[in-house]
């Protein structure tokens, strides 16, 4: 009967999704896991409007009220004790979105171990994936990242914002071969999972860092704030790829030709018109 249920909820999953192929709507379901109050094991009980995908017997995940930043409840994933890893192993929760007018997919984390011992994403991090490519995790310059990190983003490349449904998931991945003790295990959760659009749905241009739709010289304070620092490739700043070395880039004079080229410039849809001055 369950297995019947789920069926019947996909078709009509799929049916309201064609019916929205013009809309590109961006609507995470969801996106606080509240809906469904506690769950002990999402790999029994997916949490409504996400599918649960889990190595069994490597990971175990549940809703949780321990931690949580809208709500009560959070995604609670955390690996399991005295089990050998392979490099790639990763538990995840998917849903197809529409992401042609988002410009970010924003969320709240923490990481953290059992025994607060450090946590090197060298070896396990928290990741973000679109259609099955990891399009973010966190910055491993460091070899120890446990932690809060509220209002974290991935901004969506122009790749990914078209008419079609995209998968988005989010989960904990292993990188190594090991085994994972008791007193290392580690642990993420994840709350608050939104999209964001800016300007009227136009997006923002390369440049805009603080999101008014306008590239002037207020942006370019943040730019100087950053000026020669070392990014990992999807930081917001680093709008030069060509110069990026194993995920990392330099926010230097390529980096500020781009910006450049949108000097002035306003990116509501359809005029991309030039501002007159340099304040919003």
């Amino acid at each position: 009967m369950v297995k019947n249920w789920k069926e019947t909820g996909m078709v009509l999953v799929m049916l309201l999704a064609a019916g929205w192929t013009k809309a590109d709507v961006c609507e995470i379901v969801n996106g606080s896991f509240e809906d469904d109050g506690l769950i002990t094991d999402i790999a029994i009980q997916e949490p409504n409007g996400w599918l649960v995908s889990m190595p069994s017997g490597k990971f175990t995940g549940k809703t949780d009220a321990s931690w949580s930043t809208d709500g009560s409840f959070s995604l609670f994933i955390f690996s399991q004790w005295f089990k050998p890893f392979s490099a790639g192993d990763m538990a995840t929760v998917s849903q197809q979105v529409y992401l042609a007018d988002v410009n970010e997919i924003t969320f709240d984390l923490k990481l953290d171990t059992y025994s607060g011992l450090e946590w090197d994403p060298n070896d396990v991090t928290a990741v973000v994936l679109i259609d099955d490519d990891v399009v973010w995790e966190p910055n491993n310059t460091d070899l120890d990242i446990k932690g809060v990190y509220p209002d974290q983003a991935y901004v969506v490349e122009d790749r990914y914002r078209d008419e079609n449904l995209h998968k988005l998931s989010l989960g904990l991945r292993v990188n190594v071969d090991a085994e994972i003790g008791f007193f290392d295990f580690y642990r993420v959760w994840w709350d608050s999972i939104e999209c964001t659009s800016f300007c009227g749905g136009g997006g923002l241009l390369a440049g805009d860092f603080n999101h008014d739709c306008y590239i002037n010289a207020h942006d370019l304070d943040l730019t100087a704030d950053v000026w020669l620092a070392e990014t990992p490739s999807y930081n917001r700043h680093n709008l030069f790829h060509g110069d990026d070395l194993a995920g990392y880039g330099t926010i230097n004079f390529f980096d500020l030709a781009v910006f450049a080229n949108n000097w002035l410039r306003s990116s509501y849809e359809e005029d991309q018109q030039v501002v007159t001055t340099t304040g919003k």
